[in-house]
């Protein structure tokens, strides 16, 4: 004699996994809008970080060094603002790369290519990643986290890069 499942045993199957894709597919959807949202909020630190550094070196420089993405500057010339991308007076960048040529980042990271194609920029006002982009799909996450109402903001005058909120 043959032993097979029973119509009744199968479809008791189906249905348990049909309950379990009901259930697991909300929690999967979510994972891309996530996943923009840390990638956005990881480089936001890594500016902050590479901020930091430049200005540390500032301190620490006696007139000329290097800094971010083999940018130079000579401070002990009396010019306060280097070519326009430094300021030697506070110690940190008048623009964090070439918004102009979508080269968000391009003058402080030292790989910037692979941010660059995921960031933009109209100025030093307005700086937009892969959440916070318009198309980017990332609804409404609150206070603290990048959504599509939301951009960057770098201020020279103390070298900070802030999420500013819709």
């Amino acid at each position: 004699m043959k032993k097979a499942f029973t119509l009744l045993e199968l479809i008791f199957v189906i249905v348990i996994i049909g309950v379990l894709a009901a259930v697991a597919v909300p929690k999967f959807s979510h994972l891309s809008s996530h996943a923009k949202v840390s990638s956005e909020m990881a480089t936001a630190a890594t500016v902050q970080s590479a901020l930091d550094d430049i200005h540390a070196d500032w301190i620490t420089a006696e007139g000329a060094f290097n800094w971010g993405n083999s940018q130079s500057v000579d401070c002990s010339d009396g010019d306060d603002t280097n070519d326009g991308v430094f300021d030697c007076d506070i110690g940190y960048p008048t623009k964090l790369g070439d918004c102009a040529n979508s080269e968000a980042f391009s003058y402080i990271l030292k790989n910037p290519a692979s941010v660059n194609a995921k960031w933009s920029c109209s100025s030093n006002d307005d700086y937009r990643g892969p959440a916070s982009s318009s198309n980017s799909g990332v609804n409404e996450n609150g206070v603290g986290k990048a959504d599509s109402n939301d951009h960057w903001e770098y201020s020279d005058t103390n070298g900070t890069f802030v999420l500013k909120e819709g």
